[in-house]
């Protein structure tokens, strides 16, 4: 008689919550979907401050020698250790090199498959590692029915952060499914007038920021250098509010449409994201490119059209490659390797918007 295995996957988490080293949620086993030989797990991850032990987000098992899945974070860095447990061995590690940035989202990708021998591990939608059984003959996974415990289990401490849509599933996940569920509804969230948002230079990963030093433009022109300062958000300098152009027929909370022209303004100084014309000299310090701005003037100069780049139509949405383009001048925000003397990365306006340094992503704040 043949069997049949039905696909099932629970969401065990939707909207963020919020947890401490002590918080946990705990999921009995008879209300996960039935696992015979295959599972898989999706979540989004931000972490506030990395530990000092090893910090568990998920283990399902009865204690420290049963851990499929297991998911931890190591100490200092925040790397990444997925785990399973073996026939031959308590713990099965993968180990992933590159450590979790604080205060910024994370997609993690766990699957795993004893048919296929192998524990895959995906990072925003990208296969980062994979651990493979060498023995295919004798060694096998050892599923378990204890209950899945998210954050703190056992000894483990868990770990300091948010964390949301954490699905279970009773199928190993393809790497196009993983990718579908990175960009699902929640990661492509719509941008709307007032939201708050960071924008990513794509090439280097650092955020669109400010030091607040002054450019030289003369007394009465007070104006701050925009640059791109860390990997890691500041959510006091790296943060923007979306508001409208003037003249412009929108209100607050209206969706914002992509080839239109906003005006972003820098939410710890209340001036806007600038720019103007390189007459008399006004070059950025190293590039000699135009130059780009917080000022607090109010005119034209602060208008940018958004284009996605790849000039779909549409509205912005979370998670989006944008290209940002200085109205008066019709040149596109750029950043690139240069640094300035203090260690940030020149921001200035330069290019046609072809070029990958005129990319650059938004993630919604709030």
């Amino acid at each position: 008689m043949m069997k049949f295995v039905v696909r099932e996957w629970a969401e065990l988490i939707s909207d963020p919550i919020s947890m401490g080293e002590q918080d946990q949620r705990i999921f009995e086993h008879a209300d996960l979907p039935a696992v015979i030989d295959k599972l898989s797990v999706t979540l989004r991850l931000k972490i506030r401050s990395h530990s000092t032990d090893w910090a568990t987000i998920l283990h399902k098992g009865t204690g420290h020698p049963v851990r499929t899945p297991g998911l931890w974070l190591a100490a200092h860095k925040s790397t990444l250790c997925p785990q399973f447990t073996g026939n031959w061995q308590n713990c099965v590690a993968l180990d992933i090199n590159e450590g979790l940035l604080l205060n910024r989202w994370y997609h993690l990708a766990y699957t795993l498959s004893d048919p296929e021998k192998r524990l895959d591990f995906y990072l925003d939608g990208e296969w980062v590692g994979f651990n493979s059984i060498k023995n295919v003959k004798t060694q096998k996974v050892v599923f378990n029915d204890a209950p899945l415990h998210i954050g703190r289990a056992f000894t483990h401490i868990g770990f300091n952060g948010e964390i949301s849509n954490v699905r279970y599933f009773n199928w190993r996940l393809s790497a196009e499914e993983v990718k579908e569920d990175f960009f699902n509804e929640f990661q492509k969230k719509p941008i709307v007038y007032g939201s708050k948002i960071a924008i990513v230079h794509v090439s280097t990963g650092k955020y669109l920021s400010t030091k607040g030093i002054k450019y030289d433009l003369g007394r009465d022109n007070q104006q701050f250098m925009v640059i791109c300062n860390d990997r890691e958000i500041d959510l006091k300098n790296d943060v923007w509010t979306i508001t409208r152009a003037k003249g412009t027929r929108v209100i607050l909370g209206d969706p914002v449409s992509l080839d239109t022209i906003v005006v972003l303004e820098h939410q710890a100084t209340g001036l806007n994201l600038h720019s103007h014309d390189t007459s008399h000299e006004k070059f950025t310090p190293i590039s000699k490119h135009q130059q780009v701005t917080l000022c607090g003037i109010g005119n034209t100069d602060d208008e940018w059209r958004i284009q996605r780049f790849n000039h779909d139509s549409g509205h912005l949405m979370n998670g989006d490659i944008i290209s940002l383009f200085h109205v008066n001048t019709n040149k596109p925000l750029y950043s690139h390797t240069i640094l300035l003397g203090d260690g940030s990365q020149e921001v200035s306006c330069h290019g046609d918007g072809s070029e990958t340094n005129n990319k650059w992503r938004i993630e919604l704040i709030g």
